[in-house]
Order: C-alpha cells, then sequence, then structure tokens
C-alpha cells in the first residue's frame, strides 16, 4: 500500500482489500475451499449476473456483505459456521470476485438495489438478518431502511458511519486528500494494472512470489488457494474500475443513508468495534504520518459513531472485541458468529410472539 494509516482511516482511505487472504486465524476450523476458487450460483439481475453461495437451513436467512474492495471470500471463516443455525448466504458485489462488473454507479442507493434484485432473482425470500463489514454497513443500514418488512435483524461489523469522514477529517485534516488521492490511484489502477502499474497491487507475478514468500501453499493451504485465486481477480481491469466507482461514491453513500434513516425500534442490533489496543499495536512500527495521539482520538470517535448506530435501536448494542483490528471477520470469526446466532435467535423469538 501507498501509505501506512491506523485502521480508523484505513477503513475510509483503503477499504478491506486483501485483510488477512492467508493465515489470518491459525486455529481456525477448516472450510470447503472450493466454494471460493469458482462461481457457485449466477443470478441474473437484468443484463448482468452475480454469484451468490448458500447453504444451511432455517429462517431468517442472514445475507453476508463484505467490505470495499473484498468479496465472498472475507466470510470463509464466518459462514461455515452460521450455516449450523441458520440458511446463510454470502455474495459478490458487482466487479467483485466473480460477479460481472459494471459501469453504473457503486453508491449504496445502487448497492442495496443489486442486492434487492439479487435475492429476488434467487428465490431467496425474506426475512433477513443483515450482516455488513465496513463500507458495507452503509449498505445493509440503507436496504433496511429502504425494505422494513424484510429485514429481522442487523450485525455491523466495524460498520462506516454516514457520519465518518466529515467527524474524522476534524481530527486529522489531510484525510480529504488522503481520499482524493487514494481515488485518483485507483483510477490509475483500473487503466494501468494490465502494464503492471498499480500502487496497490503488485501484479499478478509480484503477488505470487510474496504468497510464495510468505510460505504458500505449504503455510496454509485453502487460504493461500483463496489468495491466489484473489490475486487473479485483482489482475483484471474491471476489479479496479468497480473498486473505483465504490470508493468514488463513499460520500454520496453517506449522504444516502443520511436521507433515508430512520430508528429501528426493537429491532436485533449487534455492533461490533476494534479494540483501541489493537488498532494501535497494528501501527507501532512508526511509520504512520498520524500520530498516535490522534489514532486514539479517531478511535474514539469511531467508537461514538458505533454507538450511535447502535443506538438506532432500543435493543442496540456496540461490543469492542478485544484485540481486534478492522478485519474482524478474519481474524476474530468466533465473534461474528457468536453475534450473527444472537440476532438470528431474537429474530426468531420475535416472530413467535
Amino acid at each position: 500500500m501507498a501509505i501506512s494509516i491506523p485502521s480508523v482511516f484505513r477503513m475510509i482511505f483503503i477499504g478491506a482489500i486483501g485483510f488477512g487472504l492467508v493465515g489470518a486465524a491459525p486455529q481456525k476450523e477448516p472450510y470447503s475451499v472450493n466454494l471460493y476458487l469458482h462461481a457457485q450460483r449466477f443470478v441474473d439481475i437484468g443484463g448482468r449476473r452475480m454469484n451468490i453461495i448458500c447453504s444451511g437451513n432455517g429462517s431468517p436467512t442472514v445475507i453476508l456483505d463484505a467490505g470495499l474492495g473484498a468479496d465472498s471470500t472475507a466470510w470463509r471463516l464466518v459462514h461455515p459456521e452460521v450455516e449450523h443455525h441458520t440458511r446463510v448466504c454470502a455474495y459478490d458485489r458487482a466487479g467483485m470476485g466473480f460477479s460481472d462488473p459494471t459501469t453504473s454507479p457503486r453508491d449504496a442507493a445502487a448497492v442495496a438495489g443489486d442486492l434487492h434484485a439479487l435475492l429476488r432473482g434467487a428465490r431467496i425470500s425474506p426475512p433477513y438478518v443483515l450482516v455488513g463489514w465496513s463500507s458495507a454497513g452503509l449498505y445493509t443500514r440503507l436496504y433496511a431502511d429502504r425494505y422494513p418488512n424484510d429485514v429481522v435483524g442487523l450485525v455491523e461489523i466495524e460498520p462506516m458511519s454516514e457520519y465518518e469522514e466529515e467527524r474524522i477529517a476534524k481530527i486529522e485534516p489531510a484525510l480529504p486528500r488522503l481520499i482524493r488521492n487514494r481515488n485518483k490511484q485507483l483510477e490509475e489502477c483500473a487503466v494501468n494494472v494490465s502494464r503492471g502499474k498499480c500502487a496497490f497491487y503488485p501484479g499478478l507475478a509480484g503477488n505470487r512470489r510474496q504468497l510464495r514468500a510468505f510460505g504458500c501453499p505449504q503455510v496454509d493451504p485453502q487460504d493461500c488457494a483463496v489468495a491466489e485465486v484473489a490475486a487473479e481477480h485483482m489482475s483484471r481491469t474491471p476489479f479496479w474500475r468497480d473498486y473505483a466507482l465504490e470508493a468514488e461514491a463513499l460520500t454520496k453513500s453517506a449522504a444516502d443513508v443520511r436521507a433515508e434513516q430512520r430508528p429501528y425500534g426493537d429491532l436485533p442490533l449487534i455492533v461490533l468495534t476494534e479494540s483501541e489496543q489493537g488498532d494501535l499495536q497494528e501501527n507501532k512500527t512508526g511509520n504512520d504520518p498520524i500520530p498516535v495521539a490522534q489514532q486514539r482520538a479517531a478511535w474514539r470517535e469511531h467508537k461514538y459513531l458505533n454507538d450511535k448506530i447502535a443506538e438506532l435501536s432500543s435493543r442496540g448494542t456496540n461490543r469492542v472485541i478485544a484485540g481486534s483490528q478492522h478485519s474482524i471477520p478474519l481474524d476474530h470469526p468466533a465473534a461474528v458468529v457468536s453475534a450473527v446466532n444472537e440476532v438470528v435467535d431474537e429474530a426468531r423469538y420475535n416472530a413467535h410472539q
């Protein structure tokens, strides 16, 4: 990456791409790697296809939505555990993973519209528990605002707040410039990745060298195989074009959510937040341009905003996961599984009242 920054800033600046592709959780249970090496189910949503992976049985159906630049592989440690409790589906947004790319806007309204069309086309009926990580927190909350009768629970993992950019920018005034630079670099990747010029990606050959240096495939055959496929996706222009479109639309996405936000009543809602110490440990090398005092202030602001998201429901709660960083689904999947299953159980209880 071109700039090293703390997790709270990175969520806005870079996104979730590449987090923990290999060896994120050494004690993890085996998962079905074949689910992520090939498209599982293509659904036509009107001229283009989206890939979705579903397993398990029961209601409500859990829908997993990954962060900026990430795809269904982000849930590979969560999905196989939740399927023991209920039906669960992960999907690839446009241009991510195996889903077809698009040149249409990639703001929250468009993403929520895609998801709605996907679920209808796949005949996956509500009720849903939506799980959004990072930027997908905006998408899942807008979906809940637009389709309140379909959504019976929310789990927001390190979600981006609709007020995140403007409030964090008050702590780090350079943030708007960093965001502009990020967007420019993503656009350059879309144009030049085929020529091996991308600030965020060393090229397919370079990526493979990095994986070999890490010890692949022996260190973790499953994750190494997934990382190899991810490297192939990232070597293609459409991936970077749609990644750039999503990143550039984050400000509008936040505005979409602000415009349609509503109280969620007693909707089961759990927010998971990274720990302050985890963030600081990640950035203790001394290479970060943002001082520790600002990192601490940014984390406190981030937690405050996550508290406000939790307060959208009278039953909402924000839980700080000890020792965690932004990539909670990969580093602390058990915390995610526990939160998802808890919300599912609350939704089931509500349905029988």
